[in-house]
């Protein structure tokens, strides 16, 4: 946060005992940037919450850069994302915040990573969908969309579990096919320009750096990018990203930084 003088951070599968461990110290430190945040669960309890306290809840954090009010918590929003129950939900948290002196919404997200389906014994009624990563996201660029439409410039990220030229994704981008009103601040590495849909001629492409490789993630069978910071169109320009180094055992995801500048 401080190495890179980060504005928002979005934290996934985070312990509610370490965001108030982190929340506490970086709202009151004597130097160094203040941060303010907010926090939503996705589970009532997980034992390897346990460690950091007996409140057991698990699920995501904002942090952004400012003394606390920076955030405008009478803002503050959790959606319900399509999926199975009982189990973790998925969520998508947003916030009213102040960066660079405007305000934005800031958004993150954890989408399910596999979709699961029961078959009816009946062949003439269709199977049921419990776990539906394409129906979140749906769900997410839609709620999204509204608060771009309503005027607000938006930062969304997340661990979308689904990589940049996956159909699921499509209502995001607001290029390469896509429906939605988003840049993603990697899309114009060409390092990663890959396929006769996205050629080296091209100036941005849904494509990226990968965050999780064999090394970090057990469930990972070859290298890609499945995390994102997305930004709404109109008000960003000159997007940038970098994929840094993952920690193994601090995280199974490389850590994905972006920057960009105000267009509007």
């Amino acid at each position: 946060m401080d190495g890179w003088d980060a504005d928002l951070v979005m934290l996934q599968e985070m312990c509610y005992g370490q965001w108030t461990l982190l929340r506490d110290s970086l709202e009151d430190r004597p130097s160094g940037n203040k941060y303010d945040s907010v926090w939503g669960a996705a589970l009532a309890s997980t034992s390897g919450c346990a460690k950091w306290g007996t409140d057991t809840r698990y699920g995501l954090a904002i942090f952004a850069k400012g003394a606390p009010g920076t955030i405008n918590n009478g803002s503050r929003s959790v959606n319900f994302l399509p999926e199975e129950t009982p189990g973790e939900d998925r969520i998508l948290l947003c916030a009213r915040t102040t960066v660079t002196g405007r305000t934005v919404r800031a958004c993150n997200t954890h989408i399910d990573y596999s979709y699961k389906v029961i078959a009816d014994p009946d062949p003439k009624v269709p199977p049921t969908i419990l776990n539906n990563p394409k129906a979140q996201i749906h769900k997410v660029a839609d709620i999204t969309r509204g608060f771009a439409n309503g005027g607000d410039p938006v930062v969304l990220a997340g661990d979308f579990n689904q990589l940049p030229k996956d159909v699921d994704m499509a209502p995001l981008y607001a290029h390469s096919g896509g429906t939605g009103v988003f840049q993603e601040v990697d899309e114009n590495d060409k390092d990663y320009f890959t396929g006769v849909d996205c050629p080296q001629s091209g100036d941005r492409c849904r494509s990226g750096e990968a965050t999780a490789e064999p090394g970090c993630s057990p469930k990972v069978s070859e290298p890609g990018k499945i995390d994102y910071i997305f930004l709404s169109y109109y008000w960003f320009t000159t997007v940038r990203g970098d994929s840094a180094a993952c920690t193994p055992g601090m995280s199974d995801h490389h850590l994905l930084r972006g920057a960009a500048a105000w267009e509007h």
